[in-house]
């Protein structure tokens, strides 16, 4: 073992849990959190079996409760782990038009994928910029580039992950801070995003890319302090999309993505 504790939210499957594959492969503690303790345990299984000897810590927790990250951070102080990594993977999505979805699922999107990140970042963020070292990966998506009708607010959570993380990059540079933060913006992913989202069936879930490929191309720039990953050829096309297309047209392409695939 390398001493060193990653923290990953998210962690009992896709995206979040090749990220923690990651981490074990070079030998980090690795803490898994997610909401149900059978899956985390499969999870961590599957670790074991797969790095021999890794360490692996699981705490379940539902952070759509706004209660929960206080929680979460005041259980690893108990167990006196020092998180030298963290990543702000868990969040999902819902489809469908704003009028018609369900409110407090919304309210629930926001709570995870926006203000629990906050709160897990300002908590562990103080924690390592008094140690002066740490690094933490925000999960973003290439939703945080472009509006997306029928994800209205799911988009709207993770334009603020990319604006939240972005602004507080700048206060570490000003603060002369070794610790660095990365913002991971993938494209349609295979997990279990689509089931959630109730987007099985969309044009976005059958060209969607591997979580391993995107979380190892995360976990690179994570560890080489970059700024932002943009994993695969096709989030590379959204972001500069993005900069040279109007909100308007951005949000036709995007719209395009939620429709339901020809069968």
């Amino acid at each position: 073992m390398n001493n060193q504790t990653a923290l990953i939210t998210g962690a009992s499957s896709g995206i979040g849990f090749e990220l923690a594959r990651c981490f074990a492969r070079d030998e980090y503690r690795v803490v898994l959190v997610a909401r149900h303790l059978d899956e985390l345990r499969e999870a961590a299984r599957l670790l074991q079996q797969e790095f021999w000897g890794v360490e692996v810590v699981l705490l379940p927790c539902d952070l759509s409760h706004p209660e929960a990250a206080e929680q979460l951070y005041a259980e690893t102080t108990r167990r006196g782990l020092v998180v030298e990594a963290l990543v702000n993977d868990a969040g999902f999505g819902e489809t469908g038009f704003f009028t018609d979805t369900d409110m407090q699922t919304e309210l629930n999107i926001i709570q995870v994928n926006a203000a629990s990140l906050v709160h897990l970042t300002k908590l562990y963020l103080r924690d390592m910029v008094a140690r002066n070292e740490g690094r933490i990966l925000q999960v973003g998506s290439v939703a945080s580039f472009a509006p997306s009708p029928c994800q209205a607010v799911y988009a709207a959570t993770k334009a603020f992950v990319l604006s939240f993380t972005e602004a507080v990059q700048h206060e570490l540079r000003q603060q002369k801070s070794a610790v660095t933060m990365t913002i991971l913006c993938p494209p349609p992913t295979d997990t279990n995003f689509f089931h959630v989202a109730h987007a099985e069936h969309t044009r976005a879930a059958s060209h969607a890319a591997s979580a391993r490929a995107v979380a190892e191309e995360g976990y690179d720039a994570l560890m080489e302090g970059a700024a932002r990953s943009l994993p695969t050829l096709g989030a590379k096309v959204n972001f500069f999309s993005s900069l040279l297309l109007p909100d308007s047209v951005l949000a036709t392409l995007m719209n395009t993505q939620v429709h339901a695939v020809a069968k």
